[in-house]
């Protein structure tokens, strides 16, 4: 006599069907979410290689957005640079001129406007305080507010900068520390040297600092005096000096925007790289994560066919 029964056939095809179950909702969660796993135990052997690389892309990230801040900082100085560059240039034209002609026609009013210019660049300011002043953003590099202050000032004039000697410094990218900073007694004392200088001698004062001209001192008058000639012609050198200077400070800030722009590349490609890394151990294929669940839904349904006809199945259909 055959013995008949559905028991352990049921139990196994209900287990069958409680693992499809299972397997339906991992598919609909990968499809809803993108991820492959909810949580980290999910993916163990890759947990270490995920946290290591989303670390990275924090670091990556935070460098792009340090170099971003630092890129518009090196535009505001070369910007600061070019009007000392200009006012320089236009300090040497007014002397060159007053030479020339022979004539002081204009000469106070050029070298006050140079004056007016460099003061307002070296006190520039961004978002973060002012430029040039090291360290000390909420102070103004330049403590004075006018030209004739530059009588009483030293000689040269030092004790007009209230900047620090701390010069900013930022971390571009994992390997390398870019000091960008500018200080405004570095680009300044010389312009301003070149400056108080002229104001001395048109206030009749001889200059100390070199070259010390002969006297005696000015105003400069139409025509030159053979005195006025001589100091002007000797500042010459002067300002093609200070122009070299600025020139050369202007070029290395230009050296550190062009470092800046490639790192700003090479960064964006890391993050890119960091992030589709990241991408391939965590989310899934669109495509692909809802083919698995129309696959794994047609297995569940499968799976519920057979074990509500084996549920139908009974003895009497047999003893018939």
């Amino acid at each position: 006599m055959t013995r008949i029964s559905t028991f352990q056939q049921s139990q196994i095809l209900m287990q069958d069907m409680l693992g499809n179950q299972q397997a339906v909702n991992k598919a609909q969660r990968q499809v809803s979410t993108g991820h492959v796993a909810e949580f980290y135990k999910d993916i163990y052997k890759e947990t270490a290689s995920l946290t290591g690389a989303k670390s990275l892309l924090a670091r990556l990230e935070q460098h792009q957005e340090n170099s971003a801040i630092i890129q518009s900082e090196l535009f505001s100085y070369d910007q600061a640079l070019s009007g000392l560059e200009s006012a320089a240039t236009n300090i040497k034209d007014a002397v060159m001129g007053a030479i020339n002609s022979s004539t002081a026609l204009g000469f106070d009013a050029a070298i006050e406007g140079a004056f007016d210019t460099v003061l307002s660049f070296l006190n520039s300011q961004n978002s973060e305080g002012y430029l040039f002043s090291g360290s000390k953003k909420d102070t103004a590099p330049v403590n004075i507010d006018e030209m004739s202050d530059l009588l009483t000032a030293l000689e040269p004039p030092t004790d007009i900068f209230a900047n620090n000697d701390l010069k900013k410094s930022v971390q571009v990218d994992e390997n390398r520390t870019l000091e960008i900073g500018i200080l405004a007694d570095d680009i300044g004392l010389e312009i301003m040297t070149a400056i108080q200088r002229i104001a001395l001698w048109q206030n009749g004062t001889i200059p100390t600092t070199a070259p010390v001209p002969a006297g005696p001192a000015g105003p400069i008058s139409t025509p030159l005096t053979a005195e006025d000639q001589a100091f002007l012609t000797g500042e010459i050198a002067n300002l093609e000096d200070l122009f070299k200077q600025l020139n050369e400070v202007r070029g290395q800030n230009g050296l550190n925007q062009q470092t800046v722009e490639t790192t700003l590349e090479n960064l964006g490609a890391q993050v890119d790289q960091t992030k589709v890394f990241i991408s391939n151990i965590e989310d899934v294929d669109a495509a692909e994560a809802i083919t698995n669940l129309n696959q794994k839904n047609f297995a569940l349904e499968a799976s519920y066919n057979v074990l509500s006809q084996v549920n139908r199945l009974s003895l009497l259909n047999f003893l018939r």
